[in-house]
């Protein structure tokens, strides 16, 4: 993917890279503007040294569009600098200079850096593992300044609002949504401050055949946060042969959707996600996977972590704690604590790293985190009275009898070098043992001979122990029609019987599938494999992987085709002929949520749906007319489902009758939380002139949570407004 070339109206002092973001070179040296994940790999990769002014978006709003809220714009962070501070500070010997709008953002920014680089601050946050602590700053010193590192020796955070624009001899402000640098009072630069594209990652893991044995792992990435060329580690392991499709996930790169996409992952097969700490290369892909995965996911980490991660979104989203922790669910994995989850058995020690971390056994894998492991610096560090000896034997034998241990490496003061002895003494503990965390595949001068036991970890690597699976198509082709939420509503037995009647179509990579104008022969079509690119004219809308539904608008109602969509990479459909899917259309009332779906497009905060979740969406509605002067609702009876307003206006009135507002926005959602979260009515609601909603019930509400997380937090979002508003009112 190669860097955008200026305008000619663009200054020469400005250079566009990818993922909406800008290098400025000033008087003061060059000023980085946005910093969504793996923007080092990017600037890296274009020869540029990393900016030492990192200038940062404006906060979205919660509520204004899917998916965003705080430094977040559809899952991707845009203030995602922990690698260009280590890069700064690490490399260059300096410290990075960020920059906000406000100094809320400013105070946020501060809180998720130092989670994410030197652990909890609090010693209340550590519970009955504050030993931990200890641990942590033994990994974390820094001989040059005799003690561990913090967040002030690395960065300076500060704000426009606070003056920190001034840099001297150049000046950045804010107006009218853009960023404008000057120099000698002359304007130097103008850049808007809009979030233009959704960030996109510089390299994707090339697909494998999936062979699959009784254990095996399907690695998205296998390096480091430095490396332009690799994607940082994180990998999908298949444990056992009872249920095959379902994978755990460990660790989260960035871009993840993308990335599971390309490998013909849906985030449907992802059973639930280990998270071993908090940097941010094994974090970047998570706000993403929870706010636009189409499925709700199951977080396996210990509590010191889960705590810390809620403080990091907390930030990151600028929402209270509560509001995040309702996007995902959590399964606590303490050491010393095994967690059962579906027949399977975690178990989890501390990792010794610079913040909190674990190292997880289940089904026969072991995986180390971010572990430095030397047995040597185990034995110094007793001596000194920072490992007790039982906690010197826990590391040394936390690997032991492991099937597949994954060790990340890396070396340096924080992370595993990979010497001749360390070989030796890791493929004692396991049949196999796979290196990950690093961009140099080659072993060191005297290694012992270990035949094929050692393996390096690269991007789309698939590993395998233990008997061959039989491979099985059309359990494969169930399970990709499982993963669409629209033919997801068929029965199992009928989902089974629908995989025998479609059939499957291959585009190679740039290959047009459908072309916008060109009339519909009334297939639709499911991606099995591969992602499509979706085009509105010249302009890309989306990427959609597998599981995702296309053509079916033009499908249903003969329409010519809305849309253009490409092959990225090689692509497999599963193709609906026209009498298939017509039966199937009929069997969910396709026709009949038709109009409902094409009145939510309208809406501006749904426009990036895809047309099949909108379809979706609309099979839950059941519409209401409610008269002039009729009660939709009273203050303090059960709530019992949520509503959409179509036309018309509801005044809302408080216990005493008192009026509090009145709603009369088409789209406006409201009354959600009493039915989800089983409340009495805050505020009895009527209508002032005849008046349509659109009811969800409980049931609806809570397929939304599983199935549509993002759609949840900007209805949440859109209540918490409300109830604002009440409360000034």
């Amino acid at each position: 993917m190669s860097t955008k070339t200026s305008s000619a109206s663009t200054p020469a002092c400005v250079r566009e890279l990818p993922n909406t973001t800008t290098v400025v070179t000033t008087r003061v040296g060059d000023v980085l503007v946005n910093c969504p994940p793996e923007t080092l790999k990017y600037l890296l990769a274009a020869g540029l040294t990393p900016p030492q002014i990192v200038l940062l978006p404006p906060d979205v709003p919660a509520g204004q569009e899917l998916g965003s809220s705080g430094f977040v714009r559809q899952g991707i962070n845009y203030a995602s600098v922990e690698f260009l501070v280590y890069s700064n500070f690490f490399v260059a010997g300096r410290q990075v200079r960020l920059i906000t709008v406000t100094q809320d953002q400013a105070v946020r920014m501060r809180a998720i850096l130092e989670e994410t680089t030197t652990g909890p601050r609090n010693p209340a946050h550590y519970g009955s593992d504050l030993w931990v602590r200890s641990e942590c700053s033994a990994v974390a010193f820094y001989p040059p300044l005799g003690r561990s590192l913090r967040i002030d020796d690395m960065v300076i955070i500060t704000s426009l609002e606070a003056g920190g624009g001034d840099l001297g001899a150049t000046q950045i402000r804010l107006e009218d949504g853009h960023f404008v640098f000057v120099e000698d009072d002359q304007e130097l630069a103008r850049l808007t401050t809009q979030i233009t594209s959704l960030a996109v990652p510089l390299s994707l893991a090339p697909p494998q055949p999936l062979q699959r044995q009784e254990l095996t792992l399907q690695f998205i990435g296998g390096s480091d946060g430095f490396d332009p060329a690799g994607i940082t580690t994180c990998f999908l392991a298949y444990l056992g042969t009872t249920v095959q499709s379902q994978a755990t996930l460990f660790d989260a790169a960035a871009y993840l959707m993308l990335r599971l996409g390309n490998l013909g992952v849906s985030t449907s097969h992802i059973s639930e996600v280990v998270l071993s700490h908090l940097h941010e290369d094994h974090l970047a892909g998570l706000p993403e996977l929870i706010l636009m995965g189409s499925h709700r996911v199951r977080l396996v980490t210990a509590e010191v972590i889960y705590q810390s991660l809620l403080r990091v979104l907390s930030a990151m989203l600028a929402l209270p704690i509560p509001e995040v922790a309702v996007l995902f669910d959590y399964y606590r994995l303490d050491p010393g604590t095994p967690l059962e989850l579906d027949g399977r058995r975690f178990e989890a020690i501390y990792a010794i790293h610079s913040i909190p971390t674990i190292a997880v056994r289940v089904g026969g894998i072991c995986y180390s985190g971010d572990m430095r492991y030397d047995e040597e610096w185990f034995a110094e560090l007793e001596q000194r009275g920072i490992l007790s000896p039982q906690r010197r034997e826990e590391l040394l034998r936390f690997a032991e009898g492991a099937s597949m241990l994954v060790q990340d490496v890396g070396g340096g003061a924080i992370h595993t070098t990979i010497t001749p002895r360390l070989l030796q003494a890791l493929t004692a503990k396991s049949q196999r043992l796979v290196l990950a965390h690093t961009s140099k595949h080659r072993l060191p001068d005297g290694s012992p001979d270990l035949g094929d036991r050692i393996t390096f970890a690269g991007s789309g690597v698939v590993l395998g122990i233990g008997a061959m699976l039989p491979n099985d198509a059309r359990g494969e082709v169930v399970e990709t029609i499982a993963a669409c939420p629209l033919f997801a509503r068929l029965p199992i037995e009928e989902r089974i019987a629908l995989a025998s009647e479609v059939t499957t179509a291959t585009w190679a990579h740039g290959a047009t599938i459908l072309r916008e104008g060109d009339a519909s022969d009334g297939s639709a079509y499911i991606v099995h494999s591969g992602l499509v690119e979706i085009w509105l004219g010249d302009v890309p809308t989306r990427v959609l992987g597998r599981g995702s539904s296309i053509g079916e608008r033009g499908a249903i109602m003969g329409e010519v085709r809305s849309s253009t969509m490409i092959a990225r990479g090689t692509v497999e459909l599963l193709r609906l002929a026209p009498a298939t899917f017509g039966r199937i259309a009929q069997r969910l009332g396709l026709a009949t949520a038709f109009a409902q779906a094409e009145w939510l497009s309208g809406i501006p905060v749904l426009r990036e749906l895809p047309w099949a979740s909108l379809l979706d969406l609309a099979l839950d509605l059941r519409p209401r007319q409610l008269a002039s002067d009729e009660q939709l609702f009273a203050y303090g009876e059960p709530g019992y489902e949520g509503f959409v307003l179509v036309n018309g206006a509801l005044q809302f009135t408080d216990a005493d009758g008192a009026m509090i507002e009145i709603l009369q926005t088409p789209g406006e959602f409201f009354g959600g939380r009493a039915a989800i979260y089983g409340r009495p009515r805050s505020a009895s609601a009527s209508a002032t002139m005849p008046t349509t909603v659109w009811a969800l019930s409980a049931a609806a509400l809570e397929r939304l949570n599983l199935l549509y997380p993002n759609l949840l937090m900007h209805l949440r979002a859109v209540e918490a407004g409300h109830r604002r508003r009440r409360k000034v009112l």
